[in-house]
């Protein structure tokens, strides 16, 4: 008897750690990852449940085993659970369905804040292991956070021991390509690539590519990027390495490229950035509600005067960005412009009146990145409404942001040129290879 229950509980702890081992996520389809040479289960039943756990139906269909079983022993506790948060559940809930002592849920409570608010902030999907003792007391819980990073509570008499883990993230290089033939999505989907990457590089080519109303079909793409595995198994994508579009008759290249001063950027294949050093626009706008004008009826003073600069209307709250890569020259209040940030680029200046709110961490002094939220669309000073005041100004000077040509970005130097060839020439190569490759597949079908 003694050997049967050691057999039996033995195969309940195999079968309960191998769900455990079940990977978290949907495996993706296997990509070729390349080399360059250059400088993303289920849930056990508690105690009490009805259903029969699914490993229990690996065990012999034998009626006379069966019967030696003593009263009991189905429904105590499992050595491991694991519950599968689903939407609403809290963790006092899933205590009472395992029947966890609420003393020892009062305990976990009184965590500190930082470990109280990861479990109060459950999101479906998410793992939770209960390892119970031999006479059925949780001795352990580990909370899977995400597919990196996981928390253990090691419950020992009247202590509580917090352990944080993270799993190593292996790097590949992989590589797609395509041909249009109904839509970027639809034949970036076939090529292997995921929605996320899809829209990454369609970001890179935005400058040179309206895919609105400009794509066609036979156009032909072809990307290099980083994907990220956990435990052999894929768990998304990372930065684009290199990119090519092909639209028409045009071609399009670019290469990432990390400088002396850690800043990154996408390069064409002679060291030109494809960004515009300025955007046009410092926010999603309604529509432009005042013009640059030198003369204009103010609503609030009620007299002429000039207006040196564009007003975007939008509703109070809409985010608003920088134009530019810049530094914070002035951040607070000024009686007209009401909260008002400037950013100085150089010789360049662009102001952002009226604003409800700035960003947290906005101070005098901080480097701003193009397109980073720097505030928020409001009505402070003198505005009837909200929206944004607009400015941009040449070594003081106002200027028409809505005419005025804007600067393009600066060229690498002759000497970071050389060191840009030496990093960029293998994934221009890599690039060509996978073009040729596709025009193989193409002229083969």
């Amino acid at each position: 008897m003694k050997s049967f229950l050691t057999g039996f509980f033995t195969v309940i702890a195999l079968a309960a750690l191998i769900i455990w081992l079940l990977p978290e996520y949907e495996r993706l389809p296997e990509k070729e990852s390349i080399e360059l040479s250059f400088p993303e289960q289920r849930e056990t039943s508690p105690a009490g449940d009805d259903e029969v756990p699914d490993e229990m139906e690996s065990l012999p269909d034998d009626e006379e085993v069966a019967e030696e079983i003593p009263p009991g022993v189905i429904e105590s506790q499992p050595l491991l659970v694991i519950h599968q948060v689903r939407a609403g559940d809290t963790l006092l809930e899933i205590f009472n369905k395992l029947g966890i002592d609420k003393a020892l849920y009062q305990r976990f409570i009184l965590l500190d804040k930082k470990s109280k608010k990861r479990l109060a902030r459950l999101r479906p999907g998410q793992m939770l292991h209960f390892r119970f003792s031999k006479e059925n007391k949780l001795v352990e819980i580990i909370h899977n956070v995400d597919s990196l990073h996981s928390t253990s509570y090691l419950i020992s008499g009247d202590d509580i021991q917090i352990n944080k883990h993270q799993k190593e993230v292996q790097v590949k290089i992989e590589t797609a390509h395509g041909t249009i033939e109904s839509s970027l999505f639809n034949d970036g989907i076939r090529a292997g690539m995921t929605e996320k990457l899809i829209i990454k590089m369609a970001k890179l080519f935005s400058w040179d590519i309206d895919f609105g109303r400009e794509l066609q079909k036979g156009d032909y793409f072809g990307v290099i990027y980083e994907a990220r595995y956990v435990d052999g198994q894929r768990i998304g994508t990372g930065n684009i390495l290199a990119a090519e579009f092909i639209n028409g008759k045009k071609k399009h290249r670019v290469i990432r490229y990390v400088d002396s001063r850690d800043e990154v950027d996408y390069l064409d294949p002679q060291g030109h950035s494809r960004r515009q050093q300025f955007i046009r626009t410092p926010l999603s706008f309604t529509r432009i509600s005042s013009k640059y004008t030198g003369k204009r009826w103010h609503p609030v003073l009620r007299r002429w005067r000039s207006h040196k600069g564009v007003d975007y209307a939008a509703p109070k709250g809409t985010p608003v960005w920088a134009t530019a890569d810049g530094t914070v020259s002035i951040i607070g209040r000024q009686r007209g412009f009401g909260k008002v940030i400037y950013i100085k680029h150089g010789k360049y200046t662009t102001v952002y009146g009226h604003l409800s709110a700035f960003k947290r961490g906005m101070k005098k002094g901080r480097r701003v990145r193009q397109n980073e939220v720097i505030g928020y669309v409001g009505s402070t000073g003198l505005a009837t409404g909200p929206h944004l005041h607009y400015e941009f100004r040449i070594n003081g000077k106002h200027v028409n942001p809505l005419s005025h040509r804007l600067p393009i970005a600066i060229a690498l130097s002759e000497k970071n040129k050389k060191k840009y060839r030496t990093y960029a020439d293998p994934l221009l190569e890599t690039l060509d290879r996978l073009k040729d490759k596709e025009q193989r597949k193409r002229t083969e079908t």
